[in-house]
């Protein structure tokens, strides 16, 4: 039997974490328990244990009798994240690069093809930020995909949710967009030349740039 308040809790988990993902929910405001319940038309119980889940995945703080805000994404975290992102996809793409060089029917290789081809439409449309985000995910998702490894998922996808603010905020700016379609191209040219170190390389390449877009926001704040 359906418990109705894990339901619930996984009703207000989903929203309160699409919130988060979307930039709906601003930085150093303080929102009420009271306030999201009501709004979500349920008891404090189903969100209040929501937000210990989304407290535990570091992406909120709770305030003891004031409500909940968004964690702090600090320059440390950024760089830790840096680092994260250049081990676990630097490896993919060398790895994708391995399997390709013995097998030319490697069908990772599709995927990431079409997927760029939707890119150069989209920057040849003159993409927003937000609708090209999508595409830059799937991008990383299909190159970590290669390993079939649960804990590089989790670890990537939960950085992802802290970070994404961030991530947004960098296709925000100036060329941007087109600069990491070229930065995806280069990594995909570097596998299909089938030379893992320069397939590395370009990935540890192209995550350099939203890093250093990231510092020079922390440095301008």
């Amino acid at each position: 039997m359906n418990n109705p308040t894990a339901m619930l809790q996984d009703l207000a988990y989903d929203y309160l974490k699409k919130a988060i993902r979307d930039g709906e929910l601003e930085e150093n405001k303080i929102y009420s328990l009271s306030a999201v319940s009501k709004m979500l038309d349920m008891s404090k119980t189903p969100v209040r244990d929501a937000l210990q889940m989304l407290s535990r995945e570091d992406l909120i703080e709770i305030l003891p009798s004031r409500g909940f805000r968004l964690k702090y994404f600090s320059e440390q975290d950024v760089t830790e994240l840096y680092q994260l992102r250049c081990a676990i996809e630097g490896y993919c793409c060398h790895t994708i690069a391995v399997r390709y060089s013995g097998d030319h029917k490697y069908e990772l290789i599709d995927k990431l093809r079409n997927n760029l081809l939707i890119q150069k439409q989209a920057v040849k449309d003159h993409a927003s930020a937000e609708d090209f985000l999508p595409l830059d995910i799937e991008f990383h998702n299909i190159i970590y995909s290669c390993v079939n490894n649960n804990r590089f998922n989790e670890t990537i996808n939960l950085n992802r949710d802290r970070s994404m603010n961030f991530t947004l905020n960098s296709l925000k700016s100036n060329g941007i967009i087109e600069r990491s379609y070229n930065e995806h191209k280069l990594i995909y040219d570097a596998i299909i030349d089938s030379d893992p170190l320069k397939a590395y390389t370009a990935m540890l390449n192209h995550l350099k740039t939203p890093y250093k877009r990231n510092l020079e926001q922390f440095k301008k704040s």
